[in-house]
């Protein structure tokens, strides 16, 4: 059987069917955990190679030869001239002996500062060349360094990109007792997809749904897209398909009964119980091996006297019941036990009346139809939950994991207390999702493995942070389904002109003239010259010219545009949320889907481990199926032995 109405208020599945499988496979997971996978890039930590100083050699003897160079340049000339304008005066008395000496005076002077100067020269060519060598080395270094960090750079881009973003985060090995308390109706049912849908893959599973919001829906249909046989009971609508009586012997079907009638009174009297107990022990006594509901209600009519035109009974079945069963005595003292068993009974009579022969599915969804607080609905959950109790305390086969999504209106502790100890005593792994963290679900918290949403209550708030810890701190990443119509239109018209208009008047004339006169006198002696010069010149330049242009330009343009259509994204981006401490306003603050997972150790330590449990992350890139493993980086490209040494 599958859902025909849908949730109100939720939205519709995107999981694609191409999906489907990724979320059955791995293990058992609670949802998805998310890491940066730059935040495992190891970057390249070789230092950069440096330049090396040229020796304090090479600069010593460059810069003592330039001294000695600008000092000879400096000394040698005035002593120099002076020697020679001396040699040059003897001259004129003693000959040319002393031209001579002047002449070999000045060439010495010349040598001494030449031979400085190339010294000079020597020193500072030594020394770039020891630089330019230097120089080389380094950039041959730096070249190698570089082209090992873009290697390096290449190598980790590769094997980043290969890291999985989001991982599953599974239960811990043992777990039998899991309590999620808070969440909204579409959080709740994105845990139990992703929850369910992993379990599936390793046991069967039982989900009862007392939300009466169909919270198991999505992992229904996803169930039988991927081949899973699934049993879907919908209470009360679809009762006569429900077999959650089914299987269970007389006693079975009347002691679930009898817990269900009484699971609202804590103080109810044990001698009431046990005389509906014994009547209905009696009743089935009558009925033989065929004991149903609709026998039931029948055989208690009938022995209350009251009129009874269905074919449940045979006439002589009714008989025995109306005359022998029990005197008119005792009927008139059980007469009120009598009409509160009509009462309760009736209004299940034909639950599983037409499920015939049919089994459980290796998926079983019992769940709640939306009504407004009945009595025999509240009577169907008990007794959902009963028959699950029953169910598993005789099953033989594989134990199957349950969970039981708990509505507004809760479910009596009795009957939650005699699931979880069946449970406990087969090894079965219970799921329990509370709406809210008050009233009986405080009394359960710590009793296994805990899990939080958003919890919008700040009292529920402020016991969960208390529960945690507010010295912990946790980093949330959320993501986000989006859906949304855009429609525009837009027209546009441009007109433009121009003009411009330019004169330009311009005329040149050149002239030029030009003369000198030069004279130069000696008086006899070489050591005495004289010269006059005399120049004069001149010239003259004008220019002119017209230019005249016009241009004019004139354009239009009109353009139309409409453009209309829908869109819808699927979780295709990530947002990283701030880093928070454990605080009643935070967990009143987490995103949707987000989950708070808290384990305590056995030295009491407690782990808070945080997640996401919108199953539409299959859909994105970089999904992992398992956790998140501890991803050694390659080895670091590193420098050859000879690096540096060219």
């Amino acid at each position: 059987m599958t859902f025909q109405t849908t949730n109100t208020g939720a939205e519709p599945t995107a999981v694609a069917a191409q999906h489907v499988g990724r979320l059955f496979a791995g293990g058992q997971r609670l949802g998805w955990t998310y890491r940066d996978p730059e935040s495992l890039r190891v970057h390249f930590s070789e230092p950069e190679p440096q330049r090396q100083p040229v020796p304090v050699a090479y600069e010593n003897r460059a810069h003592s030869a330039r001294l000695a160079h600008e000092a000879r340049k400096a000394a040698v000339p005035k002593a120099g001239g002076a020697i020679v304008l001396v040699l040059l005066l003897l001259t004129a008395v003693a000959g040319v002996t002393f031209a001579v000496l002047a002449l070999v005076a000045a060439a010495v002077c010349l040598a001494l500062v030449l031979h400085a100067g190339r010294s000079a020269t020597t020193a500072a060519t030594h020394l770039e060349a020891k630089r330019a060598e230097l120089e080389h080395h380094f950039q041959y270094a730096w070249n190698d360094w570089y082209q090992r960090g873009a290697r390096h750079t290449a190598a980790q881009d590769g094997w980043v990109s290969g890291q999985p973003a989001w991982g599953a985060l599974p239960t811990r090995p043992g777990t039998r007792r899991l309590d999620v308390f808070g969440g909204s109706q579409r959080s709740r049912e994105g845990f139990l997809t992703v929850f369910g849908t992993s379990t599936l893959q390793q046991q069967p599973l039982i989900v009862v749904d007392l939300t009466q919001a169909h919270i198991c829906q999505e992992l229904a249909e996803l169930a039988g897209l991927a081949g899973v046989p699934v049993d879907v009971q919908l209470l009360p609508s679809r009762i006569a398909d429900s077999g959650i009586v089914s299987g269970l012997t007389a006693d079975g079907l009347v002691d679930a009964l009898v817990e269900a009638m009484y699971a609202d009174d804590s103080t109810a009297h044990r001698a009431a119980r046990s005389l509906d107990t014994r009547i209905l022990h009696q009743l089935c006594g009558v009925l033989g091996g065929d004991v149903t509901p609709a026998r039931l209600g029948a055989g208690l009519r009938a022995l209350a006297g009251e009129f009874d035109d269905t074919d449940a009974l045979t006439r002589a079945e009714r008989n025995r019941i109306a005359d022998d069963l029990l005197g008119a005595k005792n009927k008139d003292q059980l007469r009120d036990s009598l009409l509160r068993l009509v009462s309760f009974i009736q209004p299940l009579e034909r639950l599983g009346v037409e499920r015939g022969d049919r089994g459980p599915g290796y998926l079983t969804c019992i769940a709640l139809d939306f009504a407004t607080g009945s009595a025999s609905t509240e009577m169907l959950a008990d007794l959902a939950v009963q028959s699950v109790t029953r169910r598993l305390a005789g099953f033989a086969e594989a134990v199957p994991a349950v969970v039981v999504a708990l509505g507004e209106q809760g479910i009596q502790r009795r009957c939650m207390e005699q699931l979880a100890s069946v449970c406990e005593r087969r090894g079965a792994q219970l799921t329990v999702l509370h709406p809210h963290l008050r009233d009986g679900a405080q009394e359960v918290i710590g009793g296994g493995t805990v899990g939080f949403m958003r919890l919008g209550n700040h009292q529920e708030a402020g016991i969960a942070a208390d529960f945690m810890g507010r010295h912990h701190s946790f980093v949330m990443h959320s993501l986000t389904d989006t859906e949304g119509t855009t429609v525009s239109t837009s027209v546009a018209k441009t007109v433009g002109s121009s003009l411009s208009t330019g004169t330009t008047l311009s005329e040149s004339v050149t002239r030029g003239s030009n003369w000198g006169n030069s004279s130069t006198y000696q008086p006899g002696s070489v050591l005495f010259p004289s010269s006059t010069s005399t120049n004069s010149g001149g010239s003259y330049s004008e220019t002119s010219g017209t230019s005249t242009s016009t241009t004019h330009t004139t354009n239009e343009s009109t353009s139309y545009t409409t453009s209309d259509g829908t869109n819808t994204s699927v979780a295709r981006g990530r947002q990283r949320v701030y880093e928070y401490a454990v605080e009643p306003t935070q967990l009143q603050a987490l995103a949707d889907f987000s989950l708070l997972l808290v384990e305590r150790g056995p030295d009491g330590s407690v782990r808070v481990h945080p997640a996401d449990c919108n199953p539409n992350i299959v859909l994105l890139d970089g999904v992992s199926t398992e956790p998140l493993p501890h991803a050694a980086p390659p080895a670091a490209v590193t420098a050859p032995g000879w690096a540096g040494r060219a």
